[in-house]
């Protein structure tokens, strides 16, 4: 990641949240003088330290901090390394690097109700959206699913008191039950209400399943692992408009790989297509998304795709490279 897109900062605080959640708060080193990018909601940050995978995490404060990121790390059992390790070695005081700020689950502003749907530790940027929704007197309901009230995050700040939302807590629904009520809320909006949803992959997949009847543009959602494998098919080409090139992707690589092997650098981070890192134009051709960002109305226009997970249904691709 080049320096010119991270920043220093150190941990002001750690917080226990819930079992095994836990958050961090990150403010500028002092004597660097620097300012952190501002926020919108729904946004995230990469944590490089090292020793560790790079990892994006949602940013849970409202968008209206000045020079303050906050987010929640849940320790997940089968970490491979990511959340174990942060959990276990970033205290308070040290000091790590954080990219800027980057948004692929933006929240709509232009009035009409949202309705707001979490699971586990997907409440972080669904918090922040409330937040968002509340300052812009937007009316706005939020859903958050979870195992029970020790595995709930934020729940002091959820059980407040809001002018323009409400909050519904639904603990310990069996599979059918939280089904049944993500269907019902899906059902239940009227033609302007937007839907946001972020949790784990089966309570995604019953969210976009619920949501076919609703027009694509009102449908949002944002994944922490990627809902479809990769395309490494190969066999076609990629041309790149700006430099000329013509590159050649071949079985068994992601178009990625294909224009690091050619010189060709694309920023990026997760390689799953879940961090938006790797988004780029698309001038000429038909991708084959697999990435876990765009909604069914932007991968129906295909203006852009992310290349390290999505590949081409065309025998060539033109790419504003």
């Amino acid at each position: 990641m080049s320096s010119q897109n991270s920043f220093s900062v150190y941990v002001k605080s750690v917080v226990h949240e819930a079992h095994d959640i836990l958050s961090y708060e990150f403010l500028p080193l002092p004597e660097a003088g620097a300012e952190l990018p501002p926020f919108s909601a729904g946004a995230h940050i990469d944590l490089i330290i090292e020793g560790a995978p790079l990892r994006s995490y949602s940013l849970l404060n409202s968008q209206g901090d000045k020079n303050r990121y906050v987010i929640a790390v849940a320790k997940d059992p089968k970490s491979r390394g990511g959340s174990r390790l942060i959990h276990e070695k970033l205290h308070c005081g040290d000091q790590i690097k954080v990219s800027a700020p980057k948004n692929c689950f933006e929240l709509y502003e232009g009035g009409g109700k949202a309705i707001l749907l979490a699971g586990g530790i997907g409440i972080t940027p669904i918090w922040s959206m409330a937040q968002r929704l509340e300052n812009l007197a937007i009316n706005w309901e939020l859903h958050y699913f979870a195992r029970g009230r020790e595995n709930a995050a934020l729940l002091d700040r959820l059980e407040s008191s809001f002018k323009y939302g409400e909050v519904h807590l639904h603990f310990a629904q069996s599979v059918d039950e939280t089904v049944s009520t993500i269907s019902s809320l899906l059902s239940a909006g009227d033609d302007d209400t937007h839907f946001y949803c972020c949790g784990p992959s089966g309570m995604l997949n019953s969210y976009l399943e619920a949501s076919k009847a609703v027009p694509s543009e009102r449908v949002h959602y944002e994944s922490f692992v990627p809902l479809q494998e990769a395309s490494t098919g190969g066999g076609f080409e990629v041309h790149l408009a700006r430099s000329g090139k013509t590159v050649s992707v071949v079985e068994g690589q992601s178009v990625l790989d294909a224009l690091g092997q050619a010189g060709v650098e694309v920023m990026n981070s997760c390689r799953e297509g879940i961090c938006g890192a790797c988004e780029v134009q698309v001038l000429e051709g038909q991708p084959d998304h697999r990435d876990s960002i765009l909604s069914e109305y932007e991968r129906s226009s295909n203006k852009t795709m992310f290349v390290c997970c999505s590949g081409s249904k065309s025998p060539r691709l033109v790419l504003d490279l």
